[in-house]
């Protein structure tokens, strides 16, 4: 059975129009990230590719030191 566009539109606004409190907390607040496990990922990551040059420069040092 299938259901009228009228009534779908209802269950859609009705699913919309939800209360704060069903909305996740970094959206409520307005957040530009929208969960905060991405900003640690970035953080991460960021801290990686700066070890790898570190690494890349000591390994290099003590080559031409060779």
């Amino acid at each position: 059975m299938r259901i009228g566009a009228e009534a779908s539109a209802r269950v859609l606004h009705r699913l919309c129009r939800s209360s704060p409190s069903n909305r996740p907390a970094s959206r409520a607040r307005g957040s530009r990230h929208p969960e905060s496990g991405v900003l640690v990922l970035d953080v991460v990551y960021l801290l990686g590719i700066i070890a790898v040059f570190v690494l890349v420069g000591l390994i290099a040092r003590g080559v031409e030191k060779l």
